[in-house]
């Protein structure tokens, strides 16, 4: 077995210390993560993380890779530098990154440290501009996906020294299904009393010894869970990196009582059904609809509130249904018990990426489809919204728009809506047979189940 010092051969003398009273301190702890994919269910919009059985070794799936940026230094004091790639590659391909301007004079390659200009629509100015900010030593900015213009910096000096690292999409990586990471792990646990329930909340924050290749180049359908005595936890962000300590501090917050629902460990036990009990699923079915006349439908997706496919390119809007009220005293009672209200919902919806012109035509695809169908009426006169969402980097705001909507409608009709709808939407589904080798034994959302609820 190696050494200690073989170990840590190849970290600089301070990560090399700091490594070891790591190593001491935490009593060669090791952590296990077990990937798990989403699933969303297409009834609600409902996100759960299914666990992928350790039998499958590994998956191949869309991910991501970290490649270091076009330029680790300027040329010229005042001339600009392009770090980060533009036009296909910047609309296609990257999908992210960061600029770090290092923080002492030093690591800067200078006498003295100074700033670091940058600008995500062009060539970067020596100085601060309407487009050109600045980045003070220590800063560090995220590179916008989905920009064709790339993103380039510019230094008052000669050979100002830099970090830039671009997140690209990859078309197939390689996921291993288990993974075990040396480290310490810390966590902070606090009771929450609220009205709803009492949950404890669970801080975490994991120093590993080295960076964790897996999360670099995972995609945005799967997910490294860690567990530790009981508890599971995902990381949403990693610590600034000081390189000459060369340890990795990743930080997150475990899974909540509440909210474990969500996660599957056994996909043969999952049997999604229908959360929502208001009006989300007629919403989320415009996608679909299509008028017996050529314009006025909705040419975009529609996501539930909270439930947004993560960094996702416009058109696109979301449904968030602020107020559930009963119209009537008492439900109607179907023939299985299940009970439906005539009821009234406060609906905003939000619009990203559409013109004036296009987020009337929605409006107008809303109203037709309540007089073709019926199953929606509108209890107010909506108005369309003008809001205000700025990226200070590039001085620039979103084509951000909202609606909000009154409306009424029978539950009844929601759930038959529910239930026609998966008969046209994209499942993403483990069949339990490739994992188990065991026969399925009760009915998941498939399209076979779908084919036999339509009749």
């Amino acid at each position: 077995m190696a050494s200690v010092t073989d170990a840590l051969n190849s970290k600089p003398p301070l990560g090399a210390a700091l490594a070891q009273g790591v190593k001491v301190l935490s009593a060669d702890q090791h952590i296990h993560f077990n990937l798990y994919q989403r699933y969303v269910f297409p009834l609600d919009g409902m996100i759960y993380w299914i666990k992928v059985p350790s039998g499958a070794g590994a998956i191949n799936t869309p991910g991501t890779q970290a490649i270091a940026g076009m330029a680790s230094q300027t040329d010229d004091g005042g001339a600009a530098i392009q770090v980060a790639p533009g036009s296909f590659w910047g609309t296609n391909r990257v999908v992210g990154g960061v600029i770090v301007n290092p923080l002492s004079a030093a690591d800067q390659g200078l006498a003295t440290a100074e700033p670091l200009y940058y600008d995500f629509t062009g060539p970067a100015y020596s100085y601060e501009t309407g487009t050109t900010s600045v980045l003070q030593p220590g800063d560090s900015v995220e590179i916008p996906e989905n920009n064709p213009n790339g993103a380039w910096v510019c230094s008052p000096s000669d050979n100002h020294k830099f970090t830039c690292v671009v997140y690209i999409s990859l078309p197939s990586v390689t996921l291993p299904t288990d993974v075990d990471v040396q480290g310490s792990f810390h966590y902070a646990s606090v009771s929450l009393q609220r009205e709803d329930a009492t949950v404890d909340s669970n801080d975490i924050i994991f120093t590993s010894l080295s960076e964790i290749q897996e999360f670099n180049i995972i995609g945005p359908n799967n997910l490294y869970i860690g567990t530790y005595n009981g508890v599971q936890f995902a990381f949403s962000q990693r610590g600034r990196l000081y390189e000459q300590a060369d340890l990795y501090h990743y930080q997150g917050t475990a899974v909540r009582t509440t909210h474990g629902t969500q996660i599957i460990d056994d996909p043969s036990q999952f049997n999604p059904t229908l959360t929502v009990s208001n009006s989300l699923p007629i919403w989320l079915s415009l996608s679909s609809y299509v008028p017996p006349y050529p314009t006025f439908n909705c040419p975009f997706p529609l996501y539930p509130s909270y439930l947004v496919d993560d960094n996702l390119a416009p058109p696109f809007g979301s449904v968030h249904i602020e107020n559930t009220k009963a119209l009537a005293m008492v439900p109607y009672m179907g023939p299985k018990s299940e009970t439906g209200y005539l009821c009234l919902d406060k609906v905003k919806i939000h619009l990203y990426g559409l013109d004036a012109q296009e987020v009337s035509d929605f409006m107008l695809c809303v109203e037709n489809y309540s007089r073709d169908w019926m199953t929606l009426g509108l209890a107010n006169s909506p108005a369309i919204y003008d809001e205000k969402q700025e990226q200070s980097e590039m001085k620039i705001i979103s084509q951000y728009k909202t609606i909000e909507f009154e409306v009424n409608y029978l539950q009844t009709v929601a759930r038959n809506i529910a239930r026609q709808f998966i008969l046209h939407a994209k499942v993403q589904f483990y069949d339990p047979k490739w994992f188990t080798d065991k026969p399925e034994v009760t009915p998941h959302a498939t399209e076979q189940r779908s084919s036999s609820l339509a009749g």
